[in-house]
């Protein structure tokens, strides 16, 4: 017999295991391996779970978070006496920029900011409402609110006398979000008057040109066609 060969009994033995005795004997031998796998896989479990609660949470603060943000800030616009009006700013402008920070990518996040620079809009503040409308855009560029965060940038880039940032601000939303936004007449028109305002009258006609054949009855066609007359009777375009 070879030497090597299990003995009859230890073979009978093999043989009458049950799958159960088996698997007991498997989990003996590789007890640290499955362990190992098992927690892993436990962990797996616990960290999905984990991430799904959070995201629930989060989304609950959140939400409850911009409901009282609105209702201050609706608080705030109907509010007539100054004084009043004044303190409600405060507290109004020290929630959205907290809300903001806590919820940045949020659309609590982005709204607050919507609502910091609207009123430093109102306050003629364009330097921080510039900062915000563009932080609102960072912080979301595929939201439909990006575009609205463009176009009260470069408004406020305007404001400020800076033609550049507010150009570059339009191009990046005619050029991004041409078929996400219902601005694009107004911001045509924009680029078309700051060439204009800058000599470049070809960029200038070509904006013009963009309004009137793409948006024949919007209410900056008008606008643009008196452009394009008048730079034609001056001799500014060929």
């Amino acid at each position: 017999m070879d030497s090597l060969a299990r003995p009859p009994k230890a073979k009978h033995e093999e043989k009458n295991k049950t799958p159960y005795m088996k698997f007991a004997e498997f989990l003996r031998k590789y007890r640290v391996l499955v362990l190992s796998v098992f927690g892993a896989a436990v962990l797996a479990v616990l960290g999905v779970g984990i991430g799904t609660a959070i995201k629930s949470s989060n989304l609950k603060a959140s939400t409850a978070g911009l409901e009282k943000l609105d209702a201050a800030y609706e608080t705030y616009q109907g509010e007539q006496d100054k004084t009043k009006k004044a303190d409600l700013e405060k507290a109004l402008l020290s929630q959205a920029d907290e809300a903001a920070k806590k919820w940045k990518r949020s659309y609590a996040g982005l709204k607050a900011l919507t609502y910091k620079a609207k009123i430093e809009e109102s306050k003629q503040d364009w330097a921080a409402a510039e900062k915000d409308w563009l932080a609102l855009v960072e912080a979301a560029p595929d939201s439909y609110l990006a575009p609205v965060g463009l176009q009260g940038a470069a408004v406020a880039a305007e404001e400020q006398g800076a033609p550049d940032r507010a150009s570059a601000a339009y191009k990046k939303l005619v050029e991004g979000y041409g078929d996400k936004t219902i601005g694009l007449p107004h911001a045509y028109f924009a680029l078309g008057r700051l060439a204009e305002q800058s000599k470049d009258y070809a960029a200038a006609l070509s904006s013009y040109q963009k309004v009137s054949s793409t948006w024949p009855d919007s209410d900056w066609t008008k606008l643009a066609t008196d452009r394009i007359l008048f730079m034609k009777s001056r001799g500014l375009t060929k």
